[in-house]
């Protein structure tokens, strides 16, 4: 009788122990897949960020560089020899001006400095006068002085001397051509920057971001820790890496810095001598994991005690004499074990992935909700014994459209061959699922299937981001080069034509100034989209900054030249633009330049078709102009008839002449006009229609123009007759936001009574009449100076500036003069402008008579005032003493 009793037992024990055996095995081998998975995926994650950011960084400071390398080839062509040299030439103030431009599209730039072989600061973008400031203490200014071979350095970070924000220096030597020591130019790169932009990108609340240099040193670290920044780190897991392998790598480390342990992983500049390094702390990293273990476990503790339960009901069911008390004792056994399955289904069920365990005749033990969801698996289907077969048979008529290894779906792994990776297969409605297929001991594998969409579309964003424009979503400059360059290796042995089209936006500039930035983005993605329009008919399209685009064309022939293609931009890109309730019109011109004949690599294309956008532009804007030899020969002359410009500010090169003006009915003079005259010391005289657009392009207008003004009025306050003395705005000086007080302080310093002062606004600064625009002629007005309105009827807008401001006079333009007497379609024009004065009760002065008869004409029609070559042509205001000194004073015979 205790044989028999006992035999029962052994053997259930010792099928206890096998069942709780595999169980463990299975589940062990689950989670340390489970475990590697999960390491590699933060790995992976932290390695595709810290090479785009690496990349991110190294262009940054490439921009910097770019700012850099024009300031020292400015140097070196101006052939400086001596530091006196360097030191007039670098602390000129239009420099500083230029400074300021060069790094306004450069948000992580702090500024620009220029500084002499002593330290000492020559020039600095931010102020003006330049702060009396010595950097030779400084890391970067001794190691670039001392060592002649170095020519760059980045600082360890400083508190900047300007404006104390933490800052790190990327410094440039600057060598006369005896390879002496000048000076440095440096671009102050503010820590803040970068930290910004990793707090917006961090991908987690326990992750850091790191710039280290090569030696260990900490430059920027988001979060920020006090006193980490600044010092070197020999032990961080960047520091460690970079031993290993200076391209980066992947490491697990506890942290020096806050003591965490995290992984780690870096990535070097390619240009720069950093490191940019991603980190997680192992505890956050690994927290689904551990969420996903804790489940698993607990199934399995859910299962051994269920199978426990079972073998301890068996047991008292074999001691029971009576049939009921064992009927009872079975259904209270079987109870139980549907509490304890509920659990264990609570765990699986909550779990990210979708599971499915097999045995080893291919059958199912467990399927949890989640992989029900996922497929819609029908009841029949889900119920333990199923063949894993007819489960696939459904599967893959569900879903016959996968891309990937779909057809070994829920198929046991080989068994000779250890568990490989996770397999990702993509579906046609965009969803991505990764599939893990893992044998467990004894015949029997689990499977999870995972929604991996969301992950794989983030890493597809961020590497769109750093191949396309952001606004526009055209290809950047990056991509745009690589796709050239490829076409052009395609064509080079065929013969086939290509044409590279630089091309720009006419008058978006004034689009941004009038209407604000916005609006111009708006524009600028509606132009994209235009130019998308395009692609695919042999176009490839990029945005390469501002309002310039650039276009390949491929697939030229006699029936579809280049000039075709530009003439097709040029129309799309004409069309007028809708924004809101306002219609804004613009234009575009293209320079062209074709392969091979203007060149046979992408730089030297876009240089061509830059050189040739040029003069399109000057040729009066809305055409296209190819490519010529000698444009670059006009270019070089252009660009050292701006260095010529620039250098002549200041100097006696430039001269007011002054033209007459005259009360028409009584021929008295009335006033003048102040013209610029610029006289060149080889050149000679340089007409205002060459200088004047160039200065505007330069920047140069700014200074100029105040020069002017300061001149005009400080001539006219010296007159002992008070006649007024008109002076022309430009529209960037319209557009200086402290012009009205520049106006207040050279009439305080000049003495001018306010009211002799005549400020000319041109129209074309009312293409559509805005509020900046009203209040900025408001606040001219109340500083005493009268408004009035040059080049009256050539613009678009005319009587809407008339209605909503209140000029002092009109200035009807010169075209509309010379057709008095010529034409009838002059004179009426003429006669309705000086009807409309008189309506309005505005005085009325035309300018450009030259002949008796259009003074006549102008007489009979009650015009207020005249000037012209009839009566006075522009000279130096010692040629007009009569008319300026009261005891001379003349009438006009």
């Amino acid at each position: 009788m205790l044989v028999s009793h006992f035999r029962p037992a052994t053997t259930l024990a010792a099928f206890f122990v096998i069942s709780v055996f595999i169980i463990a095995t299975g589940a062990s081998v689950f989670v340390t897949d489970m475990y590697d998975q999960a390491a590699q995926e933060v790995e992976r994650g932290l390695v595709g960020l810290s090479t785009v950011l690496a990349d991110q960084a190294d262009r940054s400071l490439q921009a910097i560089e770019l700012v850099q390398d024009a300031i020292i080839r400015d140097m070196t062509e101006a052939n400086v020899a001596t530091t006196t040299d360097y030191a007039a030439l670098a602390s000129r103030q239009d420099l500083q001006q230029s400074l300021k431009t060069h790094i306004a599209a450069l948000p992580q730039v702090n500024a620009i400095t220029i500084v002499d072989h002593t330290g000492k600061l020559l020039n600095f973008s931010r102020y003006w006068p330049i702060p009396s400031v010595n950097i030779a203490d400084r890391d970067y200014f001794k190691a670039l002085a001392a060592d002649p071979q170095l020519q760059r350095f980045i600082s360890k970070p400083v508190q900047n001397r300007g404006d104390g924000t933490w800052t790190i220096y990327l410094a440039r030597k600057v060598t006369a051509g005896d390879g002496s020591f000048l000076g440095l130019v440096l671009g102050a790169v503010e820590l803040s920057y970068f930290e910004g932009l990793y707090r917006q990108i961090t991908p987690s609340d326990d992750a850091v971001i790191s710039v280290f240099r090569n030696d260990g040193m900490l430059l920027v670290r988001h979060p920020h820790r006090e006193n980490a920044v600044g010092k070197i780190h020999l032990t961080t897991g960047a520091a460690l890496i970079a031993a290993q392998s200076p391209s980066g790598g992947v490491l697990r480390n506890q942290s020096p810095i806050d003591g965490l342990e995290r992984l780690i992983a870096t990535k070097a500049l390619a240009r720069y001598p950093l490191i940019l390094s991603v980190s997680r702390t192992v505890e956050a990293s690994l927290a689904p994991f551990h969420r996903q273990a804790l489940a698993v476990g607990t199934a399995v503790a859910l299962l051994v005690v269920c199978l426990a339960t079972l073998l301890v009901l068996i047991l008292q069911q074999t001691r029971t004499e009576r049939r009921i008390a064992s009927a009872e004792e079975r259904m209270r056994s079987e109870r139980d074990l549907r509490t304890h399955y509920e659990r264990f289904g609570i765990a699986l069920d909550n779990m990210i992935q979708g599971l499915c365990l097999f045995d080893a005749e291919h059958k199912l033990v467990v399927m949890n909700a989640r992989f029900v969801d996922l497929y819609k698996i029908p009841q029949h289907l889900c119920r333990p014994g199923v063949k894993s077969e007819d489960l696939r048979r459904h599967l893959l008529a569900l879903r016959p459209e996968a891309v990937g290894e779909w057809s070994k779906v829920v198929t046991a792994p080989a068994s000779d061959t250890p568990s490989a990776g996770a397999n990702v297969v993509h579906f046609s409605d965009d969803l991505d699922i990764s599939i893990l297929r893992i044998a467990v001991p004894g015949g029997g594998w689990i499977c999870t299937h995972e929604d991996v969409t969301e992950r794989r579309r983030s890493e597809e964003r961020l590497r769109f981001l750093a191949r396309h424009d952001v606004l526009t979503k055209l290809p950047n400059r990056i991509q745009f080069e690589e796709a050239v360059e490829r076409e052009l290796a395609i064509r080079a042995g065929s013969g086939e034509d290509v044409a590279l089209l630089c091309l720009d936006l006419d008058g978006f500039k004034q689009v941004n100034d009038l209407f604000g930035h916005p609006a111009g983005d708006r524009l600028l993605s509606e132009a994209a989209a235009r130019l998308k329009s395009f692609v695919g008919q042999g176009f490839i399209a990029a945005r390469l900054g501002g309002d310039e685009f650039a276009v390949l064309a491929t697939g030229l022939d006699a029936a579809r030249t280049s000039g075709m293609a530009a003439q097709a931009v040029i129309n799309a890109l004409s069309v007028p633009y809708r924004d809101d309730d306002r219609q804004i019109y613009i234009g575009c011109s293209v320079g062209i330049a074709s392969f091979p004949r203007d060149g046979t690599t992408y730089d030297q294309l876009l240089t061509a078709s830059d050189m040739a956008l040029a003069h399109a532009k000057s040729d009066g804007k809305g055409r296209y102009r190819f490519f010529a030899s000698e444009m670059d020969a006009a270019a070089r002359e252009r660009h050292q008839l701006a260095l010529d410009l620039r250098a002549a500010i200041g100097t006696t090169q430039f001269a007011l002449h002054y033209q007459p003006q005259f009360e028409a009915a009584t021929r008295r003079a009335s006033g003048f006009e102040a013209l610029l005259r610029w006289t060149h010391p080889t050149l000679g005289s340089i007409p205002p229609s060459q200088f004047v657009p160039l200065a505007e392009e330069t920047g140069l207008i700014l200074p100029l123009g105040e020069w002017v003004l300061h001149e005009a009025c400080r001539e006219a306050a010296s007159w002992a007759n008070p006649l007024t003395i008109a002076v022309n705005l430009s529209i960037a000086q319209f557009q200086q936001a402290d012009l009205c007080e520049r106006v207040r302080e050279i009439l305080s310093q000049t003495g001018l009574r306010p009211d002799r002062l005549e400020l000319e606004v041109t129209e074309s600064l009312f293409l559509e009449t805005t509020s900046r625009s009203q209040d900025v002629l408001r606040d001219l007005k109340a500083t005493g100076a009268r408004i009035s309105m040059d080049d009256f009827g050539t613009g678009y807008s005319s009587l809407s500036a008339l209605q909503a401001f209140s000029f002092d006079k009109i200035k009807i333009d010169r075209s509309f003069v010379a057709q008095i007497g010529l034409t009838n379609k002059g004179g009426a024009i003429v006669r309705a402008i000086l009807s409309l004065g008189e309506s309005l009760g505005v005085p009325v002065i035309a300018e450009g008579i030259e002949t008796e008869e259009q003074l006549a004409f102008l007489q009979q029609h009650r015009c207020a005032e005249i000037q012209g070559f009839l009566y006075g042509r522009p000279k130096p205001i010692a040629d007009y003493g009569g008319l300026i000194d009261p005891a001379k004073y003349l009438l006009v015979a």
